[in-house]
């Protein structure tokens, strides 16, 4: 079959070859036509013996064998135009004697022709797919022909250049036809014509991707360094890569300077030319080597925000190695604007070496940067210097100080909602009492009336968690052996705990005494004891233990600055599950909880918080999930003994006795202040009532009027209650006060101390406690 197409291939060309001759042919069979038909039939030529008939008839045979032979060759010479080899003789004329080697393929990649070129370099591959020949010189030989010819039938050309073992080489397609493509391969980088040679000539090339992996180098390459590297940080000793930099290189001697060119290629890839330096390059590396030394963060932006130049403080700030060129709007946020705007306005000249706070977007920690930009001309082109500071400090000390004002509005909060129910259980709880009095146990009503005290005193409670919280409760301070404290309060702990968990106190022989309130203290630790239980659902232990501490310098730890002295140390440890290292600092916030929802209030641990610093200790946490937490309670120790400053309780008697004297009660709330009026008019006590401050100094404006005792409230609309007693002491320097509050006494301590002959009675109090601290007065 094959020798029938060569023969037919023959034949066809041949014809082409005589079109010329068969124009000759047609017009003799048109001259020998003419006489055969001109001559009559009559005619006689003596000498051939012919007749005109018989010259005729021959003329007409010749003719027509002439034009029979002219027809033949004009269709062999039109299959020959349609023919392939037509199209190759056609691609001889241009492409035979090029330097570059040319092939023709099909749709799929069969190649039809192949030129000299190609024929030297490959040998016979007519028939061979073009992915073989691609084979040896692209990563990906398939997407290579399949994206050229797509690009190439949209735009009927299409060239890429890629980087292969022998140098550098351009790939260029053209489009001809539905079924055929011609493809050209030129050498950008001379290399020897002998395939046995070893060292190339030309720049040393790799061909990487996105990650930083070695896809290809060239010959050329292992030439310089002597190694066979798989990813960049094998091979470069300062990443990341700056087109146009300066880099060192390893190689199997030791190190070099060279210049690197990278150029961006399609699929994330990149082509890096590396050229060895000369002594002035060298030289001026010098230079580059003192920027990244500079001991401030800087970076080297283009007018479109691409990092081109960073130093070593400056990749540890953004916690990025910058090996590929990088928008610097995506390693930082939080502007509030576009940063690329932001640069934008920097290069035209507006906002220059004015700060401004981000954060960074690719470091494990939180990490905030002021950020200063400045902007340089260099040949013409301009560019952004930017400065950063690490301003993760400044910004922690932000966030602490706004949620110390976080924290003070809700204890302000705290202690407003405790006043306000202090006084509401003022009333409650009184007027429970003025019933009590004209009930026996055997009246029906009474065990009511007792439940309705019992939950009052029980709501007075609760009231004191938000004062304690808001530090703003009123303490009954003591000096306490802590021994005896933790003996007693184990019994109530063990309760608590449950069989699961076992509890151990280990107590100092020597320990300190100190002054604090029971009751609190207690409520801390029990809170402690709570919440570790809690942490620990399948059991575990819990450890009490106290010791003596001496400071002997000033300790600074989680904000807070305890000073040089003896303290107290109690620390309750558990087996637990531990807190996360991102909820440790938020635990002592309130409403704040580490338990799921409906198990926990989130008060305990800041009703801890607040009756600690009340007291003036310190309380801190040490915690790691799966290893439990530890709670480290500080508080002042005595040296040496001390004046108990505790009001002691009275002990309330119920008395019938009836008392002199004339009181000038000052409340604004009216429940509250018509139960203490009732309270003190059945003591015998002459009362008069005033709702506010100028209210009473209008009354005490009459001379006549005699007044024995103040009984009035602290807080008030208008002038308080400490500003009116001064100004009615002027005119009436003798009478005796009572203070009722329902803050805590040190909440006014200050004011107090400036007004002799006064005391404080806290909210909610009962009707005993009222008329005997008044009694007490007045004696």
């Amino acid at each position: 079959m094959s020798d029938a197409l060569a023969i037919d291939q023959q034949v066809t060309g041949t014809a082409h070859k005589l079109m010329p001759r068969i124009w000759i042919l047609v017009w003799l069979g048109l001259g020998t036509l003419v006489p055969g038909i001109i001559i009559p039939k009559t005619t006689h030529i003596p000498i051939l013996n012919l007749t005109g008939g018989s010259i005729a008839l021959g003329f007409t045979v010749i003719s027509c064998t002439l034009f029979a032979v002219a027809l033949l060759l004009v269709g062999l010479n039109r299959r020959y135009l349609g023919s392939v080899r037509h199209f190759h003789d056609s691609l001889d004329m241009f492409v035979q004697n090029d330097a570059a080697p040319t092939m023709c393929t099909t749709d799929d990649g069969t190649i039809i022709y192949t030129n000299y070129a190609a024929q030297k370099r490959f040998g016979e591959v007519t028939q061979s797919s073009m992915v073989l020949v691609l084979g040896k010189y692209a990563a990906n030989p398939v997407n290579v022909i399949f994206r050229l010819q797509r690009k190439a039938r949209l735009a009927r050309y299409a060239q890429e250049d890629i980087v292969t073992t022998r140098g550098h080489l351009r790939l260029s397609v053209h489009f001809l036809n539905q079924k055929n493509f011609i493809w050209r391969l030129e050498d950008l980088v001379e290399h020897s014509n002998d395939k046995n040679a070893t060292g190339p000539v030309g720049f040393a090339m790799l061909l990487i991707n996105q990650d930083g992996r070695i896809q290809f180098s060239n010959a050329a390459m292992f030439t310089l360094t002597g190694l066979r590297a798989q990813h960049l940080d094998r091979l470069f000793l300062d990443l990341p890569l700056r087109s146009n930099g300066l880099h060192k290189i390893k190689t199997a001697d030791g190190s070099i300077l060279a210049r690197v060119m990278v150029c961006d290629r399609e699929n994330g890839r990149r082509e890096v030319l590396i050229i060895p330096c000369d002594a002035e390059e060298v030289a001026g590396a010098a230079t580059g080597r003192l920027f990244d030394d500079l001991p401030i963060a800087m970076l080297k932006l283009s007018a479109q925000g691409t990092i081109l130049m960073s130093n070593r403080l400056a990749r540890r700030l953004l916690g990025h190695s910058m090996n590929a060129q990088i928008q610097f709007s995506d390693l930082v946020q939080g502007l509030g604007r576009s940063i690329k705007d932001w640069l934008q306005d920097a290069t035209m000249g507006h906002g220059l070496n004015k700060s401004e706070v981000m954060q960074a977007t690719h470091t494990e920690q939180e990490v905030f940067l002021q950020v200063g930009l400045s902007r340089i001309i260099e040949n013409g082109e301009i560019f952004l210097v930017v400065v950063l500071i690490d301003a993760t400090e400044l910004k922690t000390l932000e966030a602490q100080f706004v949620q110390s004002q976080k924290m003070q509005a809700i204890g302000q909060l705290a202690g407003g909602v405790a006043h306000d129910f202090n006084n509401l259980l003022t009333a409650i709880s009184g007027y429970c009492e003025l019933l009590l009095l004209r009930h026996d146990e055997s009246d029906p009503d009474y065990g009511d009336l007792v439940q309705i005290h019992q939950n009052a005193n029980r709501a007075a409670s609760l009231v004191g968690q938000l004062l304690a919280f808001s530090r703003k409760q009123n303490l009954q301070p003591e000096i306490l052996d802590l021994r005896d404290t933790l003996s007693d309060l184990s019994h109530l702990l063990n309760r608590l705990l449950g069989e699961k968990v076992t509890l151990l106190v280990e107590n100092a022989d020597d320990l300190a005494r100190v002054r604090v309130d029971k009751r609190q203290l207690e409520q801390v630790l029990i809170n402690l004891v709570v919440n570790a239980r809690d942490a620990m659902r399948a059991g575990g232990q819990v450890v009490i233990e106290s010791k003596n501490l001496k400071i002997i310098e000033e300790l600074h730890r989680d904000r807070a600055i305890v000073p040089v002295g003896d303290y107290l140390s109690i620390t309750v440890s558990d087996t637990g599950a531990g807190i996360p290292s991102d909820k440790v600092n938020k635990i002592f916030e309130p409403f704040f909880t580490t338990k799921k929802q409906g198990e926990g209030t989130g008060l305990g641990l800041s009703t801890a918080y607040g009756i600690i610093k009340q007291t003036g200790g310190f309380i801190f946490v040490d915690s790691a999930v799966g290893h439990g937490s530890t709670f480290s309670i500080l508080l002042p120790s005595l040296t040496a003994p001390v004046e108990i400053l505790r009001v002691a309780a009275p002990v309330i008697q119920i008395s019938t006795a009836k008392e002199e004297g004339v009181v000038l009660l000052v409340e604004d709330e009216a429940p509250v202040r018509a139960f203490a009026a009732r309270a003190l008019r059945m003591r015998g006590y002459t009362v008069i009532e005033a709702s506010d401050a100028a209210e009473a100094l209008e009354l005490l404006s009459d001379e006549s009027l005699k007044v024995d005792i103040f009984v009035t409230d602290v807080i008030m609309p208008g002038m308080d209650g400490p500003t009116w007693v001064r100004e009615a002491r002027k005119m009436r320097p003798d009478v005796k006060v009572v203070f009722v509050s329902g803050y805590a006494e040190e909440s006014f301590a200050e004011n107090q101390a400036q007004i002799p002959n006064s005391i404080f009675l806290p909210k909610p109090f009962s009707l005993n406690e009222l008329t005997s601290r008044v009694h007490k007065q007045i004696q």
